[in-house]
């Protein structure tokens, strides 16, 4: 059977990669023709940061979408069900009298859904039910497979972006770079700080000009961010399922230095698109860096093969492969 009305639950708004994914699956839904029932909490206003989000303008403006509050949630004519946060499991089951089997849709985003002590073991225990399962990359599906049963449906669809948009050059001309500009971001942790400041501690610390985001931003600014900058230094958690800044540096055009955790060695090559280095390390950061800062070569090298890299997470690729998943779903 063709699925042709989907429903696809939102866990809030916001900037958050795992919100991001499951706003451009429902995006794919309608841009395959299938209605989307869009569950989510109140809609913010139309200056929140999210709203500018290409995805959700899309949705905001298809006819194939109705957005409907999440605690109202029906799905009992549903052909299929979307959703990632484990949490709204409960909620699917109390708002349905079928079972939906293999209709129900789980995006699993991370390799934390296989740790037993996560979340008290909910996500865990959630692997052992009966549904159909989209990982984010082959890291996620590697870390669950051993605990779904194989008479579940489980697919690897790796992620994919809008690589166009992070490419896209801002008009204004590019900073001075008489040294070598290194952005880091404070949302996941600290290390870009610990390493500048161990760096201001040493006689011999290399000549960069650093530039530091400490709260969320829009894609725009986002986007000038990476643009005026010649290194991206990653900060991944421990357990992510994929972690989007690292290509989004790439697809920018930024020279990337990161741990490899979980999802993310789904896109990084070390030596080739990226300078590799200890998870959570200062002394091997700083090892990466002072090599980069200096070696105009090398980041040309990893510029150019991270560009080719990010082409290959498109938002079409993602979709055909999510259209043959949607495919199999129903009896």
């Amino acid at each position: 059977m063709t699925t042709t009305h989907i429903d696809v639950l939102v866990p809030f708004w916001g900037l958050a990669g795992g919100v991001i994914k499951i706003l451009d699956y429902a995006d794919h839904a309608a841009q395959l023709g299938r209605r989307v029932q869009l569950w989510a909490p109140p809609m913010p206003t139309n200056d929140a940061l999210v709203m500018k989000l290409p995805v959700v303008q899309r949705l905001v403006d298809s006819d194939n979408v109705a957005v409907h509050p999440l605690d109202e949630l029906t799905i009992d004519r549903s052909e299929a069900v979307l959703f990632t946060d484990p949490t709204h499991h409960e909620l699917i089951e109390r708002s349905t009298t079928n079972s939906l089997g293999p209709r129900l849709i789980h995006l699993i985003q991370g390799t934390r859904h296989a740790n037993p002590r996560w979340q008290d073991g909910r996500n865990y225990r959630l692997l052992h039910r009966p549904m159909t399962r989209i990982t984010v990359s082959n890291e996620v599906t590697s870390a669950i497979r051993p605990l779904v049963n194989e008479r579940h449906p489980l697919h690897t669809i790796v992620e994919g972006h809008d690589i166009d948009y992070f490419s896209k050059r801002p008009t204004a001309a590019p900073p001075d770079r008489g040294v070598a500009r290194v952005l880091y971001t404070t949302w996941k942790s600290d290390l870009g700080d610990r390493i500048q400041q161990r760096l201001a501690e040493t006689d011999d610390a290399p000549q960069v000009a650093w530039i530091s985001v400490r709260e969320p931003l829009g894609w725009p600014s986002l986007r000038n961010r990476y643009h005026g900058a010649d290194i991206f230094l990653c900060a991944p958690g421990p357990e992510e399922g994929f972690y989007l800044p690292g290509l989004e540096a790439m697809a920018a055009g930024v020279a990337v230095i990161t741990a490899v955790v979980g999802g993310n060695a789904t896109y990084v090559r070390p030596e080739h698109n990226a300078m590799v280095a200890d998870y959570d390390d200062v002394d091997s950061h700083i090892d990466a860096l002072r090599t980069l800062s200096v070696n105009a070569e090398l980041r040309s090298s990893l510029v150019e093969h991270g560009r080719a890299t990010a082409q290959l997470h498109r938002l079409e690729r993602e979709r055909d492969e999510f259209a043959a998943v949607l495919a199999t779903v129903g009896t």
